[in-house]
């Protein structure tokens, strides 16, 4: 009769046996996320400024041809949306440039009220492009304006904004002054006092919306100094405190509901599978380190084509942050590549 081997032996092979099972599913599914989850493709958009420049005929011996502007490897410039809630206008306008290889990540806010060159309308502020015309012309504009692609967009409408902060528990930030604000005919009511605060969804949206004091607050002179780049400053500033919830998540179950968020309030052309590889990937930035914001300094009482409160820039102003944030290319934007309205005369 053949003996049984002794209970702690089985028990040794059993779990041997599953450990080897485990490790092949591991290494399978290793394989075919790093077959079937690659970088999307960077298109490479013509550049007839910056093409190289053809050599002469004759001696060439000391003739160099200059460089070809080319995308750089693993860097994507996306458009983060945000919609307002009475009109068709996107409220806020965020460009993140991801740099993947090097674990890096640049911010920029457009104001709202940016003025842009186009002809399929005559009002030229920028926040009504993706509701008027839809995200391929946006796209158009903020490369037209500012020299930069972009390669997907990204809306949350404000109900989706604040079911993601209440499912993260709130979210922490500096409140940089008094707010006092009523809109009656929106129901919007803003009253917070300066300082560091945690905010549910209905407050956090609250924050990111504020411009301005009504005339008749004690404060609406003493607050002119906050303007759409403060704001910009404000959103980018709950964003990354949201990025820093969402990246400390450790459960099934919040994971589960922020996809669930995410399917219902939010569009993008990203496909799922685009998804999945930026979300990996993002998990390796250091959000103390990694993670940089500028800031498009300009004139926002411009008046142009007759609108007034458009928002205006100087190449030179803005330039630096535009190269050291949102730029993909291998070589700086020039001022030749900007084209930025001028205010009516």
């Amino acid at each position: 009769m053949r003996r049984k081997k002794p209970l702690p032996a089985r028990l040794f092979w059993a779990f041997y046996k599953f450990a080897v099972v485990l490790s092949a599913v591991i290494v399978a599914g290793f394989v075919a996320y790093q077959m079937f989850i690659k970088p999307p493709p960077i298109p490479q958009t013509s550049d007839p400024g910056n093409t190289g420049t053809a050599l002469p005929t004759g001696d060439t011996s000391q003739v160099e041809e200059e460089p070809v502007r080319e995308r750089r490897e693993g860097v994507y410039n996306f458009v983060l949306l945000g919609k307002d809630v009475d009109s068709g206008n996107t409220d806020s306008i965020i460009v993140v440039s991801y740099d993947v290889p090097n674990k890096k990540v640049g911010m920029i806010s457009i104001p709202r009220d940016t003025a842009v060159e186009r002809t399929w309308r005559k009002q030229p502020k920028i926040n009504g492009a993706f509701y008027g015309a839809g995200a391929d012309v946006l796209k158009e504009e903020i490369e037209h304006t500012f020299g930069i692609p972009i390669d997907y967009y990204i809306l949350v409408d404000l109900k989706g904004f604040i079911a993601l902060v209440d499912e993260l528990d709130g979210v922490e930030v500096d409140i940089p002054l008094d707010m006092n604000y009523d809109d009656p005919i929106q129901n919007l009511h803003i009253h917070f006092s300066k300082g560091t605060q945690t905010l549910s969804g209905q407050e956090a949206m609250e924050v990111v919306r504020y411009r301005h004091d009504n005339k008749d607050s004690p404060n609406y002179l003493a607050n002119q100094w906050y303007t759409d780049v403060q704001r910009g400053e404000m959103q980018r500033q709950v964003l990354m405190q949201l990025a820093k919830k969402v990246v400390s998540w450790n459960s099934v179950a919040k994971v589960t509901e922020f996809v669930s968020i995410f399917n219902e309030y939010v569009k993008t052309d990203l496909s799922v599978t685009d998804m999945i590889y930026f979300a990996t990937q993002a998990l390796q930035v250091d959000l103390s380190t990694g993670v940089t914001q500028g800031t498009l300094e300009g004139d926002g009482n411009a008046t142009c084509k007759g609108f007034q409160y458009c928002f205006v820039y100087e190449a030179e102003d803005i330039l630096p942050v535009l190269n050291e944030q949102v730029n993909p290319y291998n070589m700086p934007l020039t001022e030749e590549d900007l084209h930025l309205m001028k205010p009516d005369s």
